[in-house]
């Protein structure tokens, strides 16, 4: 039996379905992400330019990351946008022709997840 991702995975790959191939630059929000990183990665490996967009292009992990996948010196564009100023994004966004959105507001910090045990 497959991970939710491995069949996820194995279904964009062998897909009938394609994006109109006269839109050849995406743009996708949230790109560092775990969802995020992986659809960059598979835009890349179809032929995509591809626009991302990050809340800090100071963070070295992050950008190390995407710009280590295959092609993305030749189509990876990345831009510095928050969430919270949807304005930032419109540079980002120009000329493509799908928006995958897949950024998030809130902080991913498992140190944050707070546990209180029950007191009967």
């Amino acid at each position: 039996m497959q991970s939710g991702l491995s069949k996820a995975e194995t279904t964009f790959e062998q897909s009938s379905y394609n994006m109109d191939k006269n839109y050849t630059k995406v743009c996708v929000t949230g790109g560092s992400g775990y969802i995020g990183s992986w659809l960059v990665k598979k835009l890349l490996g179809k032929g995509y330019t591809v626009h991302v967009t990050l809340r800090n292009l100071g963070d070295t992990s992050k950008v190390g990351l995407l710009n280590s996948l295959p092609n993305a010196d030749a189509r990876l564009v990345l831009f510095q946008a928050d969430i919270y100023n949807p304005n930032e994004f419109e540079e980002a966004i120009r000329g493509c022709g799908f928006v995958f959105h897949v950024a998030t507001p809130m902080q991913h910090d498992p140190r944050s997840i707070q546990v209180s045990p029950r007191v009967h």
